[in-house]
Order: structure tokens, then sequence, then C-alpha cells
């Protein structure tokens, strides 16, 4: 016989969370579970897919100023580039190139794609009449980075091998097709 133990009641806490999370917040259930729980005052379906509009992104802390990196320049940027806004083909710029006596420091360096360097390349920003998006400068002590909620849990489902069956055509990956 199973006796219910603390992790029975996390379970049914969990459950319940879920259950009444479209009642205590704006949240659509787009899909239910096939099975019911029962109540002394009810049964309830346990929703197997919510929509929370308010919740799309996950704080994360990150200290970043002690460690001056390619990939922590990349998170202090938003891992874009900073002279046309492009996600894509990133790498680090010097603002000032080093051959002009531009440093790797946190004031110096910027994200940037691969077009944008190539295009500055051993000019100032100003003197290839490109402008930054921001000025760069050395993050505070610890600066907070939001990363999307459905890229993180996508990744930790991936990396764990299993995406419940319900969420995978809410979830699914992005068509390369135009």
């Amino acid at each position: 016989m199973h006796t219910c133990s603390h992790n029975c009641i996390q379970v049914m806490l969990y459950i319940w969370s879920l259950i009444s999370l479209p009642f205590c917040f704006q949240a659509d259930v787009l899909e239910y579970y096939d099975q019911a729980v029962n109540s002394p005052s009810g049964s309830f379906y346990i929703p197997a897919v919510l929509r929370v509009p308010h919740l799309l992104q996950v704080v994360k802390r990150r200290r970043i100023k002690s460690n001056l990196s390619r990939k922590n320049i990349l998170y202090r940027d938003n891992f874009t580039c900073q002279y046309c806004s492009s996600r894509e083909n990133l790498t680090i710029d010097h603002v000032l190139p080093t051959a002009r006596g531009g440093e790797w420091k946190w004031e110096n360096l910027v994200a940037a794609c691969a077009k944008c360097n190539s295009k500055k390349g051993q000019k100032t920003p100003e003197e290839a009449n490109m402008k930054l998006s921001k000025v760069p400068k050395a993050p505070k002590d610890y600066d907070i980075l939001a990363i999307p909620l459905t890229s993180a849990a996508i990744r930790m489902l991936r990396m764990r091998k299993g995406m419940p069956e319900e969420w995978q055509q809410y979830l699914a990956r992005p068509s390369s097709e135009p």
C-alpha cells in the first residue's frame, strides 16, 4: 500500500495550483488532461497547456561584472548587434579599434553582427557613419537579464528529452521555410 508522503503533498499542491491558476490570474487553458481530480467541492480537469500572457519572461540574475568575456558582452547587449539590431552571426567589436589604441574593456566592446563589424573595420563608428544603439558601459554588480520563458522551457525540456505530448503543437520548432 502506498502512503502519502511529503512528495505526494507537493504534487497535490502543484496540481491544485494548476487548477486554480486560470481563476487567480489571467491565464487561458488551451488544453486539459483527460483525467479529473475530485475534491469535496467538485471535479476539476487538470490543465495540460496554459497560456499566461503576463508571465512572458523568467528573470535570472547573473554575475557578469567581474568576468569580462565574449559571452558576458553578448549578455549585456541582449544578444543584439549594437549597430543594426540583428541577432544573427554576432561577433565582438572594439568601438575604438585595437590598432588605434582600443582596449579590451567593457566601455570599448559591443556585440556586432559580422556584416556591421566588417563594414566598420578599423574605423570608429563616427568615421564609418554608424551609430551605436547605446553607449557601452560596465554592467552593475548584478544586472538582471531576462530570458524568454518559452525558449528556456523548450531548452530545458529538450535537454531532459521529454516534452509532454500535449505541448508539441504549441511549442513546435519554427519552420525554416519562408
